[in-house]
């Protein structure tokens, strides 16, 4: 009998998913278009055209990543609504002694 043993996944660094994530045209759309104003995620589909679990998996991974935030409103039919917005001002990728540094200016925080 023959035992198998675990798959072994390699887990990327952080620098390494913000790279992919700057590879990613629509990652790359999400965080141009929701630059200026926070955008629901339907909106989000219909300025990028891409599927609503494309713009989910994105969004997902872009929070994971912290380079989006995420607000909700309450309408005034009482459901509530999510908004994402780009957390991003500036990446700086810079190579330095064999590495990579990643260094990013995120919007502040509003009181």
């Amino acid at each position: 009998m023959q035992t198998l043993s675990p798959l072994r996944a390699k887990v990327d660094t952080w620098e390494e998913q913000i790279l992919r994530v700057l590879l990613d045209k629509h990652c790359l759309s999400i965080l141009h278009i929701t630059k200026e104003n926070a955008m629901t995620a339907s909106m989000i589909c219909s300025c990028c055209n891409i599927s609503m679990s494309v713009a989910y998996r994105k969004l997902k991974l872009l929070k994971k990543l912290n380079l989006l935030r995420s607000t909700y409103t309450i309408q005034s039919d009482g459901k509530k609504l999510m908004l994402f917005q780009s957390k991003i001002i500036k990446i700086n990728i810079v190579l330095c002694e064999n590495q990579l540094r990643i260094h990013t200016n995120f919007v502040p925080l509003e009181p």
